[in-house]
């Protein structure tokens, strides 16, 4: 995915030379050049991460394509995805957590033991992902929410006592994050409610809870639609 991404930008904007090393990427050029080009580093960094995991999404969706279990879990997303696409206020509640908390990237996910699938998504920083669209499941926070059951938020990851070394945020290139799960009314866990950003955002913990609440309502309007059998696991207690 580097590979072919590579030479694109270096002749748009002609850098010198671009490469990965064991600390991250490497680019050479004149430095008055270079120094005008971290918005656009940061971009190639998370496109070039977009491919190679939809890459990988689509070659382990691909070998398992025969398997039955994987045919039902396809089902059940899309059944999932739809659902979300009739619930008229996840987009109003999407562009609410967008404008409170100052991330631009905002989902409702679908997180099971095998599958993590954006249904609902706000994005005016091009982040990428599309609803029906998934990530590599094992990259996610998210499969750690599915674990723990709490809320998890954190703003400059590289400062941060447990994220510091974390793979996801230096993966996806996010400087602030929080990610609600969302529950059924019996207590299975369907997914979450997500909001990243590039730039570091504080958020208070009124804020915070104002996400709760919207996950809670997201899981409450889940069981009116009349969704019986849910994606994920009972609660963790």
């Amino acid at each position: 995915a580097f590979a072919a991404e590579r030479d694109g930008f270096k002749a748009e904007h002609h850098v010198s030379g671009m490469c990965i090393d064991a600390r991250g990427l490497v680019v050479t050029g004149p430095a008055a050049q270079l120094r005008s080009l971290t918005a656009h580093l940061r971009n190639f960094v998370h496109r070039v991460s977009r491919i190679s995991l939809q890459r990988r999404v689509m070659e382990r969706l691909s070998s398992n394509s025969t398997s039955v279990s994987n045919a039902a879990e396809n089902d059940a997303a899309r059944r999932d995805i739809d659902l979300v696409a009739r619930m008229p206020a996840v987009a109003t509640i999407l562009e609410e957590v967008s404008r409170s908390t100052g991330m631009r990237f905002a989902t409702v996910a679908r997180v099971s033991d095998t599958r993590w699938t954006a249904c609902a998504v706000y994005d005016t920083i091009d982040f990428g992902l599309r609803a029906g669209q998934d990530l590599a499941l094992e990259t996610t926070i998210c499969n750690e929410i599915r674990k723990h059951g709490q809320t998890v938020v954190f703003n400059h990851p590289s400062r941060h006592p447990l994220f510091a070394c974390h793979p996801t945020p230096a993966l996806y290139g996010f400087e602030s994050y929080i990610s609600v799960p969302i529950y059924l009314a019996d207590g299975r866990f369907f997914g979450t409610l997500c909001a990243v950003d590039p730039q570091p955002r504080e958020l208070d913990p009124a804020t915070i809870q104002s996400l709760e609440k919207f996950a809670h309502a997201i899981g409450s309007e889940l069981d009116r639609a009349g969704l019986h059998a849910g994606p994920g696991s009972k609660a963790q207690s």
